[in-house]
């Protein structure tokens, strides 16, 4: 009757063991599914950013073009681009528009990128820095 006893104790003891087991298992399972949901539910919301914000550009992109119609910017830079172009075929100008760009490169970084940055806002042409600057700094 005690080995009995003993035996019924002792088994309901592996039993109990088994049980805390099994839930630790299942514990560490539903972890897994959580952090593999979490890491999903990120990488889906992540392209979804990145596709609204590839249309946003682009939109952006169209109606800057859409308003050139209506602006006198977008000239005014095309003149401004051309000129130094125009000044290399008249002899007595040419070294003036070579000592421009001289003078330009050194004035200072920020300044210059403020430039490019207005004649890429004026011309629409954020999709098109946007893919050299992703290639530049890969």
């Amino acid at each position: 009757m005690i080995w009995g006893t003993l035996l019924n104790i002792g088994g309901k003891l592996v039993e109990g063991y088994q049980r805390t087991q099994e839930a630790k298992t299942e514990a560490t399972v539903a972890g897994l599914k959580a952090d593999a949901d979490i890491k999903v539910a990120k990488a889906l919301a992540a392209t979804k950013m990145a596709e609204q914000g590839q249309s946003q550009d682009f939109d952006l992109d169209r109606l800057a073009m859409e308003n050139m119609n209506k602006s006198w910017k977008d000239e005014l830079l095309l003149i401004i681009f051309l000129t130094p172009m125009i000044m290399a075929f008249v002899p007595s100008w040419a070294e003036y528009a070579l000592r421009g760009f001289e003078i330009i490169e050194r004035m200072p970084e920020w300044y210059r990128y403020i430039i490019i940055g207005m004649v890429v806002v004026i011309y629409g042409l954020r999709g098109m820095l946007t893919k050299i600057l992703d290639r530049k700094f890969r």
